[in-house]
């Protein structure tokens, strides 16, 4: 699962996109040490929330001064620095400035933002919430970091094509709670398709840019990482999660075992880790929300209903040869088994189990090759949990031994998915 933050491609989709505007900005916002402590910690809980720092925080740099590079189909966009510098940053921004920006998707100049500013989904969120992000974010101190400037091709840098996109794609308009719902459900509802904005990552995207509706939450392509679905779909969902493993998930980085049985065993291995991007969000976002913000979230996903007219999966091919399991089980107790054990059983909590494993047994392998090839990070910055730590083996093994490995381990311990072929990890790999 990945909420991130991360189309345009997966970066671009989670990308915040503030721009100062230059002279035109002449309002001047109140003075944040005025402001009560708990109004600014309420404004760094929805900026969390929101995961802001995640793409407006560039390797290196201080957080929120932007400068994240977002290469995309269509150019690269930088993001913007958005601490209160009022020459370089937002500092010189009205309350309605912000406002406008992030509901409306429209700059203080008047001209509209790159989607790569998920206004889609903030315009949803209610305006003392973005106020109190805003007040968060003028209680920081200045940076005069100046990001370098976005480079992209015509005619997607003429910037005001996009009042046409937002004329097509756009709904502008709050969250309205649903009265037949409860508490909860409406509560994980506002978090999912406003600041959370999941379904940046989760929903496929059309040829402009724009999140396809009917196919909303049913999972996409992030970056060479697949962002699953997140519908309750049985097979392909998060049907088989109950709401309190998907909000230990949320929590935690990692899925309780044995999703598929009605009594886990506590002392197995977790089922799957949070990866790439959702390791990130996971990391940044949801590891420091409210549990009951978690669980709300939960309620809200697992009420979401699988959409029965896609149906992705490709044809099963027939098992692997003889030939391939042999080459591929000699890989695995050469490179893997010592860590994730002889049968694929892992070892808890720091090996998640490779048998009846989410990320090994989806439809597409996107996410077994990239952690095959890229390994995960022992860096707790980089990755949600301290235990998801793994090598790279994209200097070590070959593309078709990549694709020989992940054959086996999706064919093995009762794991019934298909075959990876070389060239998809060719692909990934480039």
């Amino acid at each position: 699962m990945c909420f991130r933050s991360l189309t345009l491609t997966t970066s671009l989709l989670c990308a915040s996109a503030l721009v100062v505007a230059g002279d035109e900005l002449v309002d001047t916002p109140s003075d944040p040490s005025e402001l009560p402590q708990g109004r600014l910690v309420y404004g760094e809980y929805m900026a969390t929330a929101g995961d802001c720092i995640a793409c407006h925080t560039r390797p290196g740099g201080k957080p929120f001064e932007g400068g994240l590079r977002i290469d995309t189909p269509f150019g690269t966009l930088y993001t913007p620095n958005i601490t209160p510098s009022k020459d370089d940053g937002i500092g010189a921004f009205s309350d309605q400035d912000f406002l406008h920006a992030l509901q409306d998707g429209i700059s203080p100049s008047g001209l509209p933002y790159y989607p790569a500013l998920p206004y889609p989904f903030y315009t949803k969120v209610e305006d003392e919430d973005l106020l109190a992000i805003k007040d968060y974010l003028m209680s920081l101190e200045p940076s005069s970091y100046q990001p370098p400037k976005n480079d992209l091709r015509w005619p997607f840098s003429v910037r005001d094509l996009m009042f046409g996109w937002q004329e097509v794609y756009f709904d502008k308009g709050r969250f309205a709670s649903d009265p037949s719902r409860g508490e909860e459900w409406n509560r994980g509802a506002y978090l999912v398709e406003g600041l959370g904005h999941c379904g940046s990552c989760h929903t496929p995207r059309n040829m402009a840019g724009a999140t396809e509706p009917s196919q909303a939450m049913t999972g996409a392509i992030i970056d060479g990482w697949y962002a699953p679905n997140l519908t309750s779909d049985l097979g392909e969902g998060l049907g088989r999660w109950t709401v309190d493993e998907l909000a230990v998930f949320l929590q935690t980085g990692m899925a309780p075992a044995d999703l598929d049985s009605s009594e886990p065993d506590a002392g197995a291995a977790p089922a799957t880790a949070a990866l790439g991007p959702m390791a990130e969000v996971a990391h940044d976002s949801l590891s420091k929300l409210a549990l009951s913000d978690l669980r709300a979230i939960a309620v809200y996903l697992k009420d979401l209903p699988p959409n029965t007219e896609l149906n992705h999966r490709p044809k099963r091919p027939e098992v692997l040869t003889e030939a391939a399991y042999e080459q591929g089980r000699e890989l695995y107790v050469k490179n893997c088994s010592a860590c994730h054990q002889d049968h694929g059983q892992g070892l808890q909590p720091y090996f998640p189990a490779l048998r009846g494993n989410p990320v090994v047994n989806d439809e597409r392998p996107n996410d077994l090759i990239k952690t095959l090839l890229l390994g995960a990070p022992s860096d707790p910055s980089e990755a949600f949990s301290r235990h998801v730590v793994m090598p790279s083996f994209g200097s070590v093994l070959t593309d078709e031994q990549i694709a020989i490995l992940a054959s086996y381990l999706r064919a093995n311990w009762g794991n019934d998915a298909p075959p990876v072929t070389a060239h998809a990890v060719e692909a990934l790999r480039q």
